[in-house]
């Protein structure tokens, strides 16, 4: 346990002058008496809003983390910001990924313009928990993350299969195909998503809520927790208490967010099979806490030795509630005991080996042993040759055995629009690699998700036989052979500038290479040539573009006069 420190000063008490009166007279317009405004300020950051699913059950949660605040002796402020849900928002898609960092940019405006002492953030999906977790290490007051929970799998009602969302997308590619009807569809998609939380398969959303646990962020148990549950609301209750003993301790969020941790985090998404997002979302992690570790490096590392221990969908046949069922991240991290730092602080107050003694699988058909894997290779993989010197990266526990290695001709395209046309008219064909350029975070710009292109593939006769590559993102319900997040980017004059139709790509997966056959000398004359379909935008996607990082770095923003390459 943490040893009680001298409390923290307030972080909102000024000597007195005019802006300690005014701050003073405008909280007390809100009926505050003087002795509450001595308690400690808590920040309840919600993501609240009545578009997303995921969100739309934490109003109550957000209540429940009140109580305990109060009960606790804390004095609690609810806030609301920025809160996309990444399907729907795929209309769009260039917004995606730039919506973290302006969650991250809302969350310090709002805790550092009034001072809070310490705060909890609420929400549930794809970009939101990193944010959450980026904006903790980069202010480093206390913090602690609530996760709202999966939402319950849907049911479909001819057939009475189990469904999520991502049931969905490749559910599109069969209706194309002919495999499917319309009516098949419809009867998928008003089933999918049947109520709040995060969709329950290891997409992006869950594999960061898993994240935040993993790393010590969220109260034990919470990232395998139902969305409409008791058992949500007491931890959220619990959550609101904790945050106070964590300022009464001076215990704040880089005090968790430490390199032991992160290694912990990556040991986790590598046995899980998590989201290949979160290569791009754990670097940032780290670079906002001021951590210098190679982030990439250290997953490629680590998968050599952490085999695939889970299938929840799309890299097997469970779901959330099965995860939940066989005893979440505590019995995943059980299984992992020997790679894990488990001396490492958890914002519970307890450490990592204190948070799983005494916990074991309670299902070994969903958290598979080391002697029994789901496969032995790593979930995750960076691929690194001359058409990624700076890396790619491929989620290995959803690609089929046959496409594990593959040569295949390239056929180009600038956007998932021209490559969807292509895969609908017959002009996309077994043997070929489809790659799909200027996808990334300033060609895009904000990092575009190829989503569209991938489930209508994974719904297609050509699933298979076709691989794709891009300098873009996926979705975390990613299936198939798709190479994402080539770095540099063609927008940077990456190699990926200089392939054309015609010419031969390849990659090995467990030798962990990309290339296309072509020489130094042919690539650089290329990218001389190469037009380049880039222009800068106005308004924020203009300044992100103008101001975001490497992948490496987690695509992170920084001012004009760094480093922004």
């Amino acid at each position: 346990m943490v040893s009680k420190e001298k409390h923290p000063a307030l972080r909102g008490k000024k000597e007195f002058g005019v802006a300690w009166a005014e701050r003073e007279a405008l909280l007390r317009g809100l009926g505050l008496s003087r002795e509450e405004l001595e308690k400690p300020q808590i920040a309840i950051i919600n993501t609240w809003s009545d578009i997303n699913p995921g969100h739309r059950h934490l109003r109550g949660i957000e209540e429940s983390i009140r109580t305990g605040v109060v009960r606790a002796g804390g004095l609690p402020f609810r806030f609301n910001v920025l809160g996309l849900c990444d399907g729907i928002a795929l209309i769009n898609s260039q917004y995606i990924l730039p919506s973290r960092d302006l969650i991250v940019n809302e969350i310090e405006v709002y805790a550092e313009a009034y001072g809070m002492d310490a705060m909890i953030l609420l929400g549930t999906c794809d970009k939101i928990i990193p944010a959450f977790l980026m904006a903790a290490g980069r202010l480093d007051i206390p913090a602690l993350v609530v996760t709202g929970g999966y939402m319950p799998a849907g049911v479909h009602p001819k057939s009475g299969q189990l469904l999520s969302f991502v049931d969905v997308g490749r559910s599109v590619g069969s209706v194309q195909s002919g495999a499917m009807t319309r009516e098949d569809l419809d009867d998928i998609i008003d089933n999918a998503c049947p109520g709040p939380g995060a969709c329950p398969m290891m997409g992006t959303a869950n594999t960061m809520c898993i994240l935040a646990e993993a790393v010590g962020m969220t109260m034990p148990g919470n990232s395998t927790t139902p969305a409409n549950s008791t058992k949500l609301l007491q931890l959220a209750n619990s959550a609101g208490e904790q945050i106070v003993h964590l300022w009464e301790q001076g215990v704040t969020a880089r005090k968790i967010i430490t390199e032991q941790n992160i290694h912990n985090m990556i040991c986790a998404d590598l046995a899980m099979g998590g989201s290949t997002n979160s290569l791009v979302h754990v670097p940032a992690v780290a670079t906002e806490a001021e951590l210098d570790i190679d982030c990439l490096g250290l997953f490629d590392k680590l998968s050599q030795d952490i085999p695939l221990l889970m299938g929840i969908a799309p890299n097997g046949p469970h779901l959330m509630h099965d995860f939940d069922r066989a005893g979440g991240v505590r019995a995943l991290f059980s299984e992992l005991s020997d790679f894990l730092d488990r001396d490492s602080l958890t914002v519970a107050g307890t450490t990592v080996g204190e948070n799983m003694d005494g916990i074991a699988v309670k299902d070994a058909s969903v958290i598979r042993s080391f002697d029994d894997p789901l496969s032995k290779g790593g979930a995750l993989a960076v691929l690194r040759g001359n058409l990624a010197p700076g890396g790619a990266i491929v989620k290995v526990s959803a690609v089929p055995e046959n496409l594990r290695t593959f040569r295949g001709t390239a056929k180009v395209f600038h956007s998932n629009e021209d490559a969807i046309e292509a895969l609908r008219n017959g002009a996309i064909e077994s043997g070929d690699v489809i790659l799909i350029t200027f996808q990334g975070c300033k060609g895009a710009p904000g990092l575009n998700s190829t989503f569209v292109v991938t489930s209508e593939l994974a719904g297609s006769p050509l699933a298979d036989s076709v691989a794709l590559i891009t300098d873009g993102r996926f979705s975390g319900a990613t299936e198939g052979a798709c190479i994402g997040y080539v770095s540099p980017e063609a927008a940077l004059r990456g190699p990926l500038l200089a392939v054309c139709d015609g010419d031969i790509v390849s990659y090995d997966i467990p030798n962990r290479t990309i290339s296309v056959e072509l020489s130094e000398e042919q690539i650089a004359q290329r990218i001389q040539d190469a037009e380049m379909p880039l222009t800068y935008r106005k308004g924020y996607i203009g300044i992100y573009q103008r101001t975001v990082q490497s992948l490496s770095k987690g695509a992170v923003l920084r001012g004009m006069d760094e480093e922004n390459v």
